[in-house]
């Protein structure tokens, strides 16, 4: 059976070779919400993303990096851009869906009461600007994942827009180069240089390379910069002293996925798995499968591997059906997880799906499929959904007024966190800061002082040591997508493991 079972997928990616270049250019979700992201922040078109910005739009050649600066208190005037299956700004006006499980079940997109805009707080202790800081971000903002990632660029960017209109960082405005790398490896080794060597960068923020994550963690430890939160996808996060996740342990978070719709699954337990062959971040989830599984208190099933650019997973669904798979995760990005499940109605099967957050980004998420079936979600940041913390209140009113006409998602959630921890980071050292310049060197030490930081509710925790890997935090928050679209399973309260790999209250 496992040379049938490689024979047929080694078939289905010949097959499917044809549609690398179509992917690779038309992961088409993806764009359009990055777009849309860039354009209600920056202020210039859907298309032109790499255009370099000062404040308000400007012209610049195709191809340039985008920066992102804005001096502080500038107003920044957003236009509508229509996405997809994504309520307008107009259309935002409307009535919300109703309350689940304690906390608002909100419909990709749009958004709450709490996400108007408040009056921007300015740090009174800035009286003037002192010299800029530069920092970059490199991710896969198109190609393969860029679906699922490519929010991380507006969440970030928002951030930039925030801390510059409240006097800075440490009274420094921030200038942010954003540049894609379409998880090419060589191309993210590229984009350091030019960010770091080239530019200036004091670090690296909101990284989204969960494919080529070892060419982000071989730069950062060869120069001895830090890369400050992003996809937090892969074991790299935790393993690396220069890699500093802003949640919970990545592997923690697939395990969430598992655990929340086995719960909520009627009937038989057991939990199959597809796993993609094209990131390391897969084959570590094969190989945490069982742990997942385990935790979830379900029976194993089928494990099979399979390709993100796969057009039909018929072959893979039927496996899955025979076996008696009621939850089947998805180690997939969204488009591929879109596909997947469109497969496996066609044999009219049904399974509850389960992925980490990272891989469902809000385009995906208005799929029939995935909702009909009801997909369950890991995170190591709270839902984006919830209302009830500082830190969440502020993305929201942040993005209310950065980028009111771009969806929400857990995506751009984790840009933002990743500016607020190295916020967090550099007010451990503002003294130093604002009587000079912000330095790598000062970045560093501020982001090993930082013990148990939960970001005013937006993480479980995060800790850092000098010289060490980050903490690997156990623990999760849970999403459910249903047909009226997600919620927060447990509020904003995460679900944490101690010890002994039992359930604890953090």
């Amino acid at each position: 059976m496992p040379a049938v079972l490689g024979d047929a997928i080694a078939r289905r990616r010949l097959a499917a070779l044809g549609l690398v270049l179509a992917l690779l250019t038309g992961c088409g979700g993806s764009r359009i919400d990055h777009a849309a992201v860039v354009a209600a922040g920056n202020g210039y078109e859907p298309g032109a993303a790499q255009a370099e910005t000062q404040g308000a739009a400007a012209a610049a050649p195709s191809g340039s990096p985008a920066v992102v600066a804005a001096p502080a208190g500038a107003g920044v005037a957003a236009r509508t851009v229509a996405v997809p299956g994504v309520p307008t700004p107009a259309a935002r006006s409307g009535a919300r869906p109703g309350a689940v499980a304690g906390t608002k079940a909100v419909t990709a997109g749009t958004a709450s009461a709490a996400q108007q805009p408040a009056a921007i707080a300015v740090d009174a202790s800035c009286p003037q600007q002192l010299a800029p800081v530069v920092l970059g971000q490199t991710l896969a903002s198109s190609g393969l994942v860029g679906a699922a990632i490519g929010g991380l660029r507006g969440g970030l960017a928002v951030w930039t827009k925030d801390i510059n209109a409240r006097g800075g960082l440490a009274c420094h405005p921030v200038r942010l180069i954003q540049l894609d790398d379409a998880s090419d490896p060589a191309r993210v080794s590229a984009n350091w240089n030019s960010i770091v060597h080239d530019r200036g960068a004091v670090a690296v923020v909101g990284a989204g390379a969960p494919i080529a994550i070892a060419a982000l963690r071989t730069a950062a430890e060869r120069d001895k910069v830090p890369v400050v939160g992003g996809d937090i996808t892969a074991e790299d996060w935790v393993q690396s002293p220069y890699l500093f996740p802003t949640g919970g342990a990545p592997l923690t978070s697939y395990d969430g996925g598992v655990i929340e719709a086995t719960k909520q699954t009627p009937g038989t337990r057991k939990a199959g798995l597809l796993y993609c062959v094209e990131a390391s971040i897969c084959t570590g989830l094969k190989n945490n499968y069982p742990k997942s599984v385990e935790r979830a208190g379900a029976e194993p099933g089928p494990i099979q591997a399979v390709s993100l650019i796969q057009s039909d997973y018929t072959f893979e669904c039927q496996k899955m059906k025979e076996a008696g798979v009621t939850t089947l995760f998805l180690g997939l990005d969204g488009s591929a997880s879109v596909r997947a499940v469109r497969s496996c109605a066609s044999l009219n099967y049904f399974p509850a799906i389960s992925m980490g957050a990272i891989g469902l980004s809000a385009a995906a998420s208005v799929d029939p499929g995935l909702r009909r079936n009801r997909t369950f979600l890991g995170s190591g940041l709270v839902p984006y959904t919830t209302t009830d913390t500082a830190g969440i209140q502020a993305f929201h009113a942040a993005t209310a007024r950065y980028a009111p006409s771009a969806p929400e998602d857990q995506q751009t959630l984790l840009g933002w966190a990743a500016g607020k921890l190295l916020e967090a980071a550099v007010a451990k050292v503002a003294a130093q800061a604002r009587a000079g310049t912000i330095t790598t060197a000062m970045v560093l030490d501020g982001l090993w002082q930082l013990t148990n930081e939960k970001l005013q509710g937006l993480s479980p925790g995060a800790t850092f040591t000098k010289g060490s890997p980050a903490k690997a935090v156990d623990c999760y928050y849970g999403l459910r997508l249903d047909e009226k679209g997600f919620a927060a399973v447990d509020g904003s309260r995460p679900v944490c493991f101690g010890p002994d790999r039992k359930l604890a209250h953090p």
